[in-house]
């Protein structure tokens, strides 16, 4: 079992939980992302790794409540356990070698947009952070783009 370490509530439909997994926080990579079941009898959902620690054995994931399994998944609260929680999955993003790079994210696209620029930030890239949203209200991690970028625009 997986249990919630943290959840926040980002704004009106969006999510953050912390998730302890160890195996998967040990060799995750901006770029991949998890699969997840509430319960035994759950749709299994993929989900963006928005960030890891490593050190603490833990996964970072960020969702809208949109459909059932959504719902019942922002229905847990800290110390619930999730019975599945499988990864890292997917091919991490090819980001060694560059020097200057623009990184784009919209919406909820931002929890794929963070880890590659914070990731890119880290290996001495200049990073510019395009994050675009329909309005303020909705805006995430801005604090954590902040510090994952030379520059944030966001629009």
């Amino acid at each position: 079992m997986y249990q919630i370490l943290k959840k926040q509530t980002l704004n009106a439909n969006t999510k953050l939980m912390v998730i302890e997994a160890p195996h998967v926080a040990r060799k995750a990579e901006p770029g991949q992302f998890i699969i997840l079941r509430v319960s035994a009898e759950g749709e299994r959902i993929p989900l963006t790794i928005a960030d890891f620690d490593r050190e603490k054995g833990s996964v970072t994931i960020i969702f809208q409540e949109v459909g059932a399994t959504t719902m019942a998944l922002g229905a847990l609260n800290e110390g619930d356990c999730l019975h599945d929680f499988v990864g890292p999955l997917g091919k991490a993003s090819e980001l060694e070698g560059l020097k200057k790079v623009a990184v784009v994210g919209g919406g909820l696209g931002c929890a794929i947009a963070y880890p590659q620029a914070k990731k890119l930030h880290e290996m001495g890239a200049e990073v510019d952070l395009i994050a675009g949203f329909r309005s303020k209200d909705i805006i995430i991690l801005e604090d954590e783009m902040k510090n994952a970028c030379t520059n944030l625009h966001i629009v």
